[in-house]
């Protein structure tokens, strides 16, 4: 007889499907190969998937700095029309319970867990081909995350010069501090201007490190992206700062982890920046009779 299905989701969602992925998170190294894990194992196009992962990415990699005995598991369920996320832990489900209290994702909570409901795009747009070198990349990423063998520390890397490490540190912060304005004022002329002249001197100090010529590309197109459509990013409403916000969030969590932190492979996100890169750009440019006219609206529409 054919065992009744467990769903582990507070939402009790009986349509999800039998398989599920439960991971593990003891230290930084686990925050950040979920990150690549659920960015190689969804489409780009999952917008509102990849907007809550940078947003439990960072709250995980501050929770554990300041708790180092951590140990809690997410568990991700998915259905034809949802993913569902649940943190078991007490102590961090009640924290990320009060983190996203003001932000758009729909949750439930119990004391003991959280579970986070994220709705799937329908729109579908035309995706490059991941080359080889990427595919190996990401696999080892994904056999990382579910060998029960303890990941290996990294350790932060050092090629850059100091000067430019220190520099780019400072751009980053000066960025960071814009897109606080920008979520307290709105997106202003004078903002505009600082973010961009901001922007290119951080690319121009990119360029000379081919090494990290994938995340240099990324942030160069938007860079350029800035430069020639102030207007419609000057008219951003709420939701979609909040996808621009959460992209000069990860260039800063890209620049520590790498450089300062330690504890990830070199390209661990090169994918998912350049899915972000690519969902900014479909919001200021969007092609014709790529979807059905999903707006952002739609995207946080629960």
């Amino acid at each position: 007889m054919r065992q009744k299905q467990k769903i582990i989701n507070l939402f009790n969602d009986k349509d999800v499907y039998h398989i599920r992925y439960v991971i593990s998170i003891r230290n930084k190294e686990d925050v950040n190969l979920f990150w690549d894990f659920i960015s190689a194992s969804n489409n780009p196009t999952h917008d509102l998937i990849h907007a809550f992962v940078t947003k439990f990415h960072n709250f995980a990699l501050s929770f554990i700095r300041e708790n180092k005995k951590l140990y809690f598991e997410i568990t991700l369920e998915e259905s034809d029309g949802y993913f569902y996320f649940t943190l078991w832990n007490q102590k961090i489900a009640r924290s990320f319970k009060s983190y996203i209290q003001n932000t758009p994702f729909e949750f439930l909570y119990d004391k003991k867990k959280i579970s986070i409901k994220l709705s799937k795009l329908k729109c579908l747009k035309n995706r490059e081909e991941i080359n080889l070198k990427n595919e190996k990349r990401e696999q080892y990423l994904i056999n990382s995350i579910t060998n029960p063998q303890e990941n290996k520390s990294v350790k932060a890397y050092t090629f850059l010069n100091q000067e430019d490490l220190e520099y780019l540190l400072k751009l980053s912060e000066d960025m960071q501090e814009l897109a606080f304005q920008i979520n307290r004022v709105g997106f202003n002329k004078n903002i505009f201007i600082s973010l961009r002249s901001i922007l290119s001197l951080f690319c121009l100090t990119l360029s000379y490190y081919e090494r990290i010529s994938p995340i240099t590309i990324t942030i160069t197109n938007f860079s350029n992206l800035i430069n020639g459509n102030e207007d419609r990013f000057i008219e951003l409403n709420k939701s979609e700062i909040l996808l621009l916000d959460g992209f000069i969030e990860n260039i800063d969590t890209w620049l520590q982890t790498l450089f300062i932190n330690g504890g990830a492979n070199l390209y661990f996100m090169d994918n998912s920046l350049k899915a972000d890169y690519e969902t900014i750009q479909a919001m200021i440019m969007p092609k014709e009779n790529t979807c059905d006219e999903i707006s952002l609206d739609d995207i946080f529409d629960f």
